[in-house]
């Protein structure tokens, strides 16, 4: 079965919506995408995987706007 990457679906409130970066993940993806290794290219590196998330983040928020909308009315008492 296919996810949907909908809230209560198969995603929950507690779900993280933007995944953490770590400097080991910079430090690879230079090694293993880069003829270089100098400020440039982590620093272009790290803007491309910030950048990638940030994709992710909203495509997941766009997804999910109306379900948290509903659940913070329904919080709220409001339904």
């Amino acid at each position: 079965m296919e996810r949907q990457w909908k809230l209560g679906e198969d995603l929950f409130l507690s779900d993280c919506i933007l995944d953490p970066i770590t400097f080991d993940e910079i430090a690879m993806t230079v090694r293993c995408n880069c003829r270089e290794v100098n400020e440039w290219t982590v620093r272009s590196t790290a803007r491309e995987i910030l950048s990638a998330r940030l994709d992710d983040f909203y495509e997941l928020l766009e997804r999910n706007v109306g379900e948290i909308i509903k659940e913070v009315n329904k919080q709220k008492g409001i339904e």
